[in-house]
Protein backbone atom coordinates (compact mmCIF):
# COMPACT_ATOMS: atom_id res chain seq x y z
CA UNK A 1 0.00 0.00 0.00
CA UNK A 2 1.67 3.18 -1.17
CA UNK A 3 -0.48 5.82 0.07
CA UNK A 4 -3.45 5.61 2.10
CA UNK A 5 -4.68 6.56 5.95
CA UNK A 6 -2.32 4.16 7.77
CA UNK A 7 0.52 1.97 7.11
CA UNK A 8 1.44 -0.47 10.13
CA UNK A 9 5.04 -0.64 9.55
CA UNK A 10 5.08 3.36 9.17
CA UNK A 11 6.96 5.06 12.24
CA UNK A 12 5.71 8.40 11.30
CA UNK A 13 1.81 7.04 10.94
CA UNK A 14 2.39 5.49 14.44
CA UNK A 15 3.31 8.70 15.92
CA UNK A 16 0.27 10.40 13.92
CA UNK A 17 -1.78 7.73 15.54
CA UNK A 18 -0.65 8.14 18.84
CA UNK A 19 0.69 4.36 19.07
CA UNK A 20 4.64 5.63 19.01
CA UNK A 21 5.17 7.52 22.32
CA UNK A 22 9.15 7.67 21.55
CA UNK A 23 7.52 11.65 19.76
CA UNK A 24 5.88 14.14 21.82
CA UNK A 25 3.57 16.10 19.43
CA UNK A 26 4.62 20.04 19.95
CA UNK A 27 1.67 20.94 17.63
CA UNK A 28 -1.55 19.29 16.33
CA UNK A 29 -4.02 20.52 13.36
CA UNK A 30 -7.12 18.97 11.71
CA UNK A 31 -4.83 17.51 9.62
CA UNK A 32 -1.48 17.33 10.34
CA UNK A 33 1.17 17.50 13.19
CA UNK A 34 4.41 19.00 14.09
CA UNK A 35 6.88 17.06 16.29
CA UNK A 36 10.71 17.48 17.21
CA UNK A 37 12.86 15.38 15.13
CA UNK A 38 14.54 11.81 16.90
CA UNK A 39 18.15 13.02 15.30
CA UNK A 40 18.55 16.80 15.43
CA UNK A 41 20.89 18.27 12.87
CA UNK A 42 20.23 21.69 14.58
CA UNK A 43 19.04 23.55 18.09
CA UNK A 44 15.53 23.39 16.16
CA UNK A 45 14.60 20.26 13.75
CA UNK A 46 10.95 19.58 13.59
CA UNK A 47 9.10 17.28 11.36
CA UNK A 48 5.66 18.31 10.66
CA UNK A 49 3.32 15.10 9.16
CA UNK A 50 0.01 14.84 7.80
CA UNK A 51 -1.76 12.26 9.33
CA UNK A 52 -2.63 10.25 6.69
CA UNK A 53 0.19 8.43 4.53
CA UNK A 54 1.66 9.81 2.05
CA UNK A 55 4.68 8.50 0.74
CA UNK A 56 6.84 11.33 -0.71
CA UNK A 57 6.77 14.33 -2.88
CA UNK A 58 6.78 12.59 -6.20
CA UNK A 59 3.02 11.58 -4.58
CA UNK A 60 1.42 15.06 -4.78
CA UNK A 61 -0.53 16.89 -7.23
CA UNK A 62 -2.38 20.25 -7.16
CA UNK A 63 -4.76 18.67 -4.75
CA UNK A 64 -2.20 18.40 -2.01
CA UNK A 65 -1.41 22.35 -2.65
CA UNK A 66 -4.15 22.94 0.50
CA UNK A 67 -2.59 20.01 2.68
CA UNK A 68 0.78 21.55 1.98
CA UNK A 69 -0.06 24.96 3.04
CA UNK A 70 -1.37 23.54 6.43
CA UNK A 71 2.10 21.65 6.93
CA UNK A 72 3.68 25.21 6.57
CA UNK A 73 1.45 27.47 8.63
CA UNK A 74 1.68 25.01 11.44
CA UNK A 75 5.48 24.60 11.28
CA UNK A 76 5.40 28.50 11.14
CA UNK A 77 2.66 28.94 14.00
CA UNK A 78 5.02 26.77 16.02
CA UNK A 79 8.37 28.86 15.29
CA UNK A 80 6.24 32.03 16.01
CA UNK A 81 5.20 30.46 19.55
CA UNK A 82 8.93 29.31 19.84
CA UNK A 83 9.88 32.85 19.63
CA UNK A 84 12.96 32.24 16.78
CA UNK A 85 13.06 34.38 13.80
CA UNK A 86 11.96 32.42 10.98
CA UNK A 87 13.76 33.81 8.15
CA UNK A 88 17.02 31.89 10.03
CA UNK A 89 14.91 28.72 9.43
CA UNK A 90 14.29 26.02 6.20
CA UNK A 91 11.22 24.64 5.57
CA UNK A 92 11.51 21.70 2.85
CA UNK A 93 11.38 17.79 1.78
CA UNK A 94 14.54 15.77 0.96
CA UNK A 95 13.91 14.39 -2.69
CA UNK A 96 13.58 10.39 -3.60
CA UNK A 97 15.64 8.51 -3.21
CA UNK A 98 17.20 10.88 -0.37
CA UNK A 99 13.85 10.23 2.15
CA UNK A 100 15.08 8.74 5.67
CA UNK A 101 11.73 7.67 6.08
CA UNK A 102 9.01 7.03 3.40
CA UNK A 103 6.05 9.08 5.17
CA UNK A 104 5.77 12.84 3.69
CA UNK A 105 7.80 15.11 6.16
CA UNK A 106 8.58 18.78 5.63
CA UNK A 107 12.25 19.66 7.73
CA UNK A 108 11.69 22.61 9.83
CA UNK A 109 15.01 23.37 10.63
CA UNK A 110 17.48 25.98 11.85
CA UNK A 111 18.98 28.55 12.42
CA UNK A 112 20.57 28.08 9.38
CA UNK A 113 24.06 28.85 10.41
CA UNK A 114 23.56 26.36 13.34
CA UNK A 115 22.59 23.26 10.86
CA UNK A 116 25.25 20.06 11.38
CA UNK A 117 25.29 18.89 7.87
CA UNK A 118 23.81 21.91 6.17
CA UNK A 119 24.09 20.48 2.16
CA UNK A 120 21.38 18.10 3.22
CA UNK A 121 19.04 21.04 4.10
CA UNK A 122 20.51 23.34 0.65
CA UNK A 123 17.65 24.69 -1.27
CA UNK A 124 19.81 24.98 -4.10
CA UNK A 125 21.25 21.46 -4.07
CA UNK A 126 19.33 18.49 -5.80
CA UNK A 127 18.48 16.56 -2.68
CA UNK A 128 16.31 19.29 -0.81
CA UNK A 129 13.32 21.26 -2.11
CA UNK A 130 11.46 24.10 -0.41
CA UNK A 131 8.02 24.02 0.51
CA UNK A 132 7.22 27.28 -1.43
CA UNK A 133 8.79 25.84 -4.35
CA UNK A 134 6.93 22.32 -4.10
CA UNK A 135 3.69 24.39 -4.17
CA UNK A 136 4.43 26.37 -7.08
CA UNK A 137 5.22 23.50 -9.19
CA UNK A 138 2.18 21.81 -8.13
CA UNK A 139 0.35 24.86 -8.98
CA UNK A 140 1.90 25.06 -12.97
CA UNK A 141 1.87 21.37 -13.51
CA UNK A 142 -1.22 21.02 -15.74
Amino acid sequence: MDDGLFVPDCVFCLIASGKCDTSRILLEKESVLLFSDICPMAPHHYQCIPKRHIKNINHLNQSNIPLLMEMKNCAVEYLQMAKVNIGEFVLGFHKPPFNSVHHLHLHVIGPVHHIRFRMKFDPTLFMFKPIDTLIKQLETKR
